[in-house]
């Protein structure tokens, strides 16, 4: 759209993403919290979900270490405290991700119980809420003031989508969908055309709800959403 040359970089996909992980962080401790009913096939299946969650976390920190903060500081030399507290911040969490990462792959061997997962999950929680809010907060206000849209949409090409498969990719948007309320700002704010919208997305935000296969099916964290500002 030529409107997104000039417009400033809107962040959804950011808030979408952030609040992925959230519920999942929080679906997560409530299964870890009740570990008398969760069956050996549920308890690995977390230990799975909770390694794909860890990956795409680091993935996501990773794009924005190598690609965003540098172009960040490059368009806004004065940004340079807040974006080295970015970077710093990633640093901090490395240990406790590698950690809670540790921790669920004993859980799929069964080497660990569900409480020491938890408590990895503890030690991850704080300063990963803390980050994600500071994020939100500072960081996205530079990317909004010194990006165009179609930069951030290349930026976000170029460092989380290119050399994933089309399987990679369902998987991933399924995930984000879920429990997503796809109000007509929020479709709007995203650019997806109506065709795309009826005949991708909400197909996969429909399928993302229903919990059949899911690791928290038929527990109380499959009521757990994501919560996305529409305005």
């Amino acid at each position: 759209m030529a409107d997104d040359l000039t417009r400033p970089a809107d962040t959804l996909t950011m808030s979408l993403f952030h609040s992925a992980l959230r519920r999942d962080l929080e679906r997560a401790r409530i299964l870890l919290e009740s570990p008398g009913t969760l069956s050996p096939r549920r308890i690995r299946r977390l230990g799975r979900h909770l390694l794909w969650l860890m990956g795409n976390l680091r993935w996501h920190h990773e794009g924005e270490d190598h690609y965003l903060w540098p172009l960040l500081l490059e368009r806004d030399p004065g940004s340079s405290a807040v974006l080295d507290a970015m970077k710093s911040e990633h640093d901090t969490l490395d240990e406790p991700l590698l950690r809670l990462e540790s921790r669920a792959r004993g859980l799929i061997a069964g080497r660990i119980g569900p409480s020491e997962v938890l408590t990895a999950l503890d030690a991850l929680d704080k300063p990963l809420m803390k980050h994600l809010a500071h994020e939100e907060g500072e960081g996205m206000a530079i990317v909004s003031r010194v990006l165009s849209h179609q930069e951030w949409n290349e930026f976000e090409q170029r460092a989380w989508i290119d050399g994933f498969t089309a399987a990679q990719s369902v998987r991933f948007l399924a995930w984000m969908a879920d429990g997503v309320e796809w109000r007509e700002p929020i479709r709007r704010r995203t650019g997806l055309s109506a065709p795309l919208y009826w005949s991708v997305v909400r197909p996969l935000s429909f399928i993302a709800r229903v919990p059949g296969p899911s690791v928290w099916a038929g527990t109380p964290a499959a009521r757990v959403k994501s919560q996305v500002a529409s305005a």
